[in-house]
Formats: C-alpha cells, sequence, structure tokens
C-alpha cells in the first residue's frame, strides 16, 4: 500500500491580503496550491487572479496548479443542475471530469506532497470545496483540513455537521448526499 500525506488542506482567499494568505500556507507547509474556483479571478482582489496568484506564489516557493475545470463548484455539465440552477454535488461526483480532478489530488496525496485546494470562499461551510471535494476524499478515507477565517483548522467532519445543522436544520433524515450549491447560477 501506498503510504500517504496524513491530510489535503483548504483554504479560501476571501480577500485576504495576499501576505496573509502566503503566511498560512507557509505556517501549515503548503507546496501546492491547487486552485479549485471554476472562475480563477476575482474583480475585487486582483492580486488573487490566476496570473497573478500563480507568479506570487512561485516567488515564495509555493506551486500553483488550476483543476478548477475539474473540481469547480460551476461544472459546465448541464446534468450537474437541479431546475432550480442549484449545484447538486452528488451528480458531479459522478462526472468523469471531476474523477480526473480528485485522482490529480489523490496521486498528490501518495506523492507526499502537501496541497491546500483553494477557492474564494473564507468559510468553508460556504463553498464546495468541504460539500463536495472535502466529501469525496472522505469517502476514500482522505482527510481535509479548513483554514478559516481565523488561520485555524477545523476537520471536515465538524465542517459537513455545521453545514447540515445550518442548511438542512434538525432534519434527522438529512446527510451529505442532500447538499447543493447554496446559490442558484443557471
Amino acid at each position: 500500500m501506498t503510504e500517504k500525506n496524513a491530510y489535503i488542506y483548504s483554504i479560501g482567499h476571501g480577500g485576504r491580503k495576499i501576505e496573509d494568505f502566503i503566511n498560512l500556507l507557509n505556517i501549515y507547509e503548503i507546496k501546492y496550491v491547487v486552485d479549485v474556483r471554476s472562475k480563477p479571478r476575482s474583480r475585487f482582489h486582483p492580486q488573487f487572479n490566476q496570473k497573478k496568484l500563480h507568479e506570487l506564489l512561485n516567488q515564495n516557493g509555493i506551486g500553483y496548479l488550476f483543476l478548477g475545470d475539474k473540481l469547480g463548484g460551476l461544472p459546465s455539465e448541464p446534468s450537474c443542475y437541479d431546475e432550480k440552477g442549484h449545484v447538486v454535488y452528488n451528480k458531479v461526483k459522478g462526472m468523469s471530469f471531476y474523477e480526473e480532478g480528485l485522482a490529480r489530488l489523490t496521486s498528490a496525496n501518495e506523492k507526499k506532497i502537501k496541497i491546500a485546494c483553494m477557492c474564494s470562499e473564507i468559510d468553508p461551510c460556504d463553498c464546495h470545496r468541504s460539500k463536495l471535494i472535502g466529501s469525496s476524499l472522505s469517502e476514500q478515507n482522505i482527510p481535509m483540513l479548513h483554514i478559516n477565517k481565523l488561520g485555524h483548522i477545523e476537520d471536515q467532519e465538524t465542517v459537513i455537521k455545521n453545514v447540515i445543522n445550518s442548511t438542512l436544520g434538525n432534519d434527522l433524515f438529512s446527510d451529505e448526499s442532500s447538499l447543493k450549491s447554496r446559490n442558484s447560477y443557471r
């Protein structure tokens, strides 16, 4: 059996100062940022536009890889959306493009490359990093740790419990399979 890293991390830029963002990556010894934004740009925070971010990370000894086309929260495949335009994460999980992206993460994990999946949302409860990617990794026994707004770690199980409680309420029969995007995109 191939030995793995203990965790894959996630982080949201949330408009942080780039220095603070890079400092957090260094604190957790992240070697690669995997950009999982479907659209790798930020109108209000240009330091997080794909080209600029790639450049700044490389200057600080951190690699950059864009996988938003495979692991992004807004897939181009229409069948991944419900009738109201919400992304249904269990539908995304069955798509070949998503499985290819997930395989890249698990391969990096097997090679012991310390990576962080990055998106825009600073709160992991608000992002597909936890509801889609973290959930998929958990199914493969690879835990995801989320770097929150304060720079502290929240584990996947805690984040998902918070998501389920806040979005699905006290429904005793709700679980991760019910999760969708917060907003409608179609």
